[in-house]
């Protein structure tokens, strides 16, 4: 069994400094788009899809604007896709596809792998299908879901995940996962808990974006987070700062010897996990 970290998205927001701790407060922020690809007993199983070919080669006006805005290159290469093919996989090798939320940069990649399940904590979904406001109208791209995905939507039952709530899990053999909702940054935000052979390795999605915010020792926001993000967050779900934070700090704390954490953007989290360099306590400095 075999865990591939992806990036299917180079992005380099102005700002960004804020969110993923790189750059400066007048320069770029070179940021990454990691998702997870997992060998299962039931095919491929893909922890978001980062950008796909269609906001690549033909992206909506309102993608097009957004993916300007973050700095992707819309490189074809970057995509889940291309990668799954230069792995030696086929697109249809995906069955499972599994979505921390429903934004453009986690799941536009869904058009490329038509025959996946698509598996959705319920309250995105509702967010998705059933819009309440501008900011699920617009990010929740409906060119993303036109092709009618295989939709498996997840509710809660009673289950737990550690100290968390937790929907229940989907055993796929060497792999299982569940949706653990970390709600706020969407209406149904939720990280994705995998259940690995030596442990478990929790997705977080943009529950947080800087390492140093889940940093056991020395937790440590990116520079400028107070001043930048309240400038670039007009919607005001997304702007408060480390909800999740102490609570993932003291899963680690109690269980780091059991669990690991990522993110979504931080590109000094995937470089660790990439480079094998990932501890059993991946969160313990901010360098």
């Amino acid at each position: 069994m075999h865990i591939q970290h992806l990036n299917c998205g180079s992005i380099n927001p102005p700002g960004g400094v804020a969110l993923i701790g790189t750059g400066g407060p007048f320069t770029h922020a070179p940021g990454v788009t990691h998702c997870l690809l997992a060998e299962t007993d039931d095919g491929l199983l893909l922890v978001d899809t980062g950008f796909g070919l269609l906001d690549c080669l033909t992206p909506k006006f309102f993608v097009w604007l957004m993916i300007t805005v973050a700095g992707w290159p819309r490189d074809p290469e970057e995509t889940a896709v291309r990668q799954v093919e230069r792995l030696g996989y086929e697109p249809k090798d995906v069955h499972h596809i599994a979505l921390t939320h429903f934004h453009y940069d986690h799941a536009g990649g869904l058009p490329d792998f038509p025959h996946a399940k698509v598996h959705i904590y319920q309250a995105e979904y509702e967010a998705v299908t059933q819009p309440q406001d501008m900011y699920e109208r617009y990010p929740y791209r409906r060119e993303h879901w036109a092709h009618g995905p295989d939709w498996v939507v997840h509710p809660l039952a009673g289950d737990r995940w550690f100290d968390f709530d937790c929907t229940p899990l989907v055993d796929l053999g060497p792999v299982a996962f569940c949706f653990v909702p970390l709600t706020g940054h969407t209406r149904g935000h939720s990280a994705v808990a995998l259940r690995l052979a030596d442990g478990w390795l929790l997705h977080c999605g943009d529950a947080y974006t800087f390492h140093g915010e889940v940093d056991v020792q020395n937790p440590t926001p990116p520079p400028y987070q107070r001043t930048v993000r309240r400038l670039v967050n007009i919607n005001r779900a997304m702007r408060p700062i480390g909800k999740h934070s102490p609570r993932l700090r003291a899963l680690l704390r109690a269980h780091g010897d059991e669990v690991q954490l990522t993110c979504s953007h931080d590109p000094h989290e995937f470089d660790k996990f990439r480079t094998g360099l990932q501890s059993r306590h991946p969160s313990t400095g901010s360098g």
